[in-house]
């Protein structure tokens, strides 16, 4: 009786064992499918209005990571605040991956050195995931002005001045701030017209109330080949496509006036550094798509081969310290 019941025992226990196995096995299994990244829609917040250039890179660049990562990315649309509302939003998102934002210069850049007290912290509260494109500025100059080129227009400026005026699209933004960092390069003293957006500062240039724009080559180009204004020199490195016959500033005598307009994605600061990763290898096959490149490089933007999140974090901390000077030399300041 006492071997049998023993045997018995034993065969129980076995089973107990099997059974604790087996239902491990399914603990893990639901552990993997509940880890798998993404398993849910992400969101994609934009800063910009529906239909802007900015929002439809953004909404293409969703839908290219979208097909990668097997997933839906869903745009939303937060404007105002010089981008402060969309980065306080994703800021203060829960940081697993599936929150996300398109940064522009302002939101990670400029803020804070423009702002005493900032509501969010792009360097504590945000982190990059990589550069998604940049728009490298081009100096415009009205057609009627009796100049052809940078050397003349410089000469001409240092003989009027304070009477030349140049547009932007509102104070501290990369137009206005490129204006004065030119001033400082060049030795000329142009005067600042801030007006609400790009549209309007460009038809001030065209129609004559201002002198100069330091703008993005897609929104010139009609103009230009309007004649109403003329390109003196594009602040990249190296001559552009669309616009080929203009010479860069580094070639005029400018090597350091290099100033592009900044796109990158950037999500809450403690998202897990795998995620990190995964959204920035989705991008850069969005990257490497030639419809994708094509399509958009036909609108001014210049995109990078790939981005590491490294690579995007360098060129803030390099763009921070450029316009930080400008800014402090000018005390130029968004708080009211």
């Amino acid at each position: 009786m006492h071997k049998k019941w023993s045997w018995q025992s034993r065969g129980i226990r076995r089973l107990a064992g099997l059974a604790a196995r087996v239902m491990l096995g399914y603990g893990y299994a639901a552990t993997a499918v509940a880890d798998t990244f993404p398993s849910r829609p992400i969101t994609l917040t934009v800063p910009y209005e529906p239909g802007a250039t900015t929002d439809l890179i953004s909404r293409a660049m969703g839908e290219r990571m979208a097909r990668e990562l097997d997933s839906t990315v869903v745009v939303e649309n937060r404007t105002g605040g010089n981008g402060i509302i969309a980065a306080l939003h994703v800021s203060r998102s829960k940081p697993d991956g599936y929150s996300f934002m398109l940064a522009s210069d302002s939101t990670a850049v400029l803020n804070p050195l423009l702002y005493k007290k900032l509501s969010y912290d792009p360097d504590k509260d945000l982190t990059p995931i990589g550069l998604v494109s940049d728009l490298p500025l081009v100096m415009l100059i009205n057609a009627s002005l009796p100049v052809k080129n940078l050397k003349e227009f410089v000469e001409y400026a240092r003989a009027h001045p304070g009477k030349l005026n140049f547009s932007s699209t509102g104070t501290g933004g990369t137009f206005h701030l490129s204006g004065e960092l030119f001033n400082q390069m060049a030795g000329v003293q142009m005067t600042h017209v801030p007006y609400k957006g790009g549209a309007p500062a460009m038809q001030a240039l065209a129609s004559k109330e201002v002198q100069a724009l330091f703008g993005v080559v897609g929104s010139a180009l009609p103009q230009i080949k309007a004649g109403n204004v003329r390109a003196l020199a594009v602040a990249s490195k190296e001559r552009l496509a669309l616009l080929p016959d203009v010479p860069t500033f580094a070639e005029l005598g400018y090597p350091n006036f290099v100033v592009t307009v900044r796109y990158g994605f950037m999500a809450p600061a403690a998202t897990p550094a795998d995620r990190i990763s995964t959204l920035s290898g989705a991008m850069n096959k969005a990257l490497a798509d030639p419809a994708f490149r094509q399509k958009f490089g036909d609108l001014g933007f210049v995109l990078p081969q790939k981005s590491s999140p490294q690579d995007y974090a360098s060129l803030i901390q390099a763009d921070r310290k450029m316009w930080a000077e400008v800014i402090k030399l000018k005390n130029i300041s968004l708080d009211h």
